[in-house]
């Protein structure tokens, strides 16, 4: 054989081995990114430290002329800051039948006046800061006046958003009560009685995501040719 062939043949050889062993690389360097997570907050709405339900006030042998307040603690004790809503039951009456005035029909709740409010600073008074729940759905704050008005018309009512509660934030709920001295004798052995359901949700459940209001697009899509 040819010696140029022989030699050519040894170099192809040779540089074959070369690179099915890698002796030959491009430069290059590596980075890391390590101990990616993703872990959710909680919203924990308690009421007077529990999770149980609780009565604001209860009272019985009540007059005209009467009148007095019941209140609860809620707290926000989760890791998220969260809006608070409030809902009220429909109003129950129920009629007394006492012997000469009692019809039956059950018009304490049309009668009887209360006024509702959270206190923001928990000064047990009405104060700056304070947030009052009027009976049409709407609130209000100091310095108005606060705003009674007769049980019934807080049938079925609910408030959205009523304030936010940070984290380990608590605020009093209060239900001032009172039954006006022109209350009529229809009112004996008359009961009135409502529930009160408090929501604690994310703060940013109306107003879209918290990180990223506006969500990445995707990328056009080319037509196929």
């Amino acid at each position: 054989m040819n010696k140029k062939i022989i030699g050519l043949v040894i170099a192809t050889v040779t540089l074959a081995g070369l690179v099915g062993t890698g002796t030959w690389a491009y430069f290059s360097d590596t980075e890391q990114s390590t101990n990616n997570s993703l872990c959710t907050g909680t919203l924990d709405l308690t009421i007077d430290g529990g999770n149980s339900p609780v009565t604001t006030f209860s009272e019985t042998d009540v007059a005209p002329g009467d009148h007095d307040s019941g209140s609860n603690i809620l707290a926000n004790e989760g890791t998220l800051d969260g809006e608070l809503d409030i809902e009220f039951s429909a109003i129950t009456n129920t009629g007394g039948t006492t012997e000469e005035y009692g019809d039956g029909s059950g018009d304490l709740g049309g009668v009887a006046e209360i006024a509702a409010y959270m206190d923001v600073d928990q000064s047990s008074s009405w104060t700056a800061g304070d947030i009052g729940l009027r009976s049409n759905g709407t609130t209000y704050s100091h310095p108005t006046t606060l705003n009674y008005d007769i049980i019934n018309n807080y049938d079925s009512q609910s408030w959205d958003a009523v304030e936010t509660m940070v984290a380990s934030a608590a605020d009093n709920f209060v239900i001032l009560w009172r039954v006006p001295t022109s209350a009529g004798n229809e009112i004996q052995g008359d009961c009135v009685s409502f529930d009160v359901t408090f929501i604690l949700e994310q703060a940013e459940v109306d107003g879209g995501y918290k990180k990223s209001p506006t969500l990445p697009q995707e990328p056009p899509v080319s037509p196929i040719q």
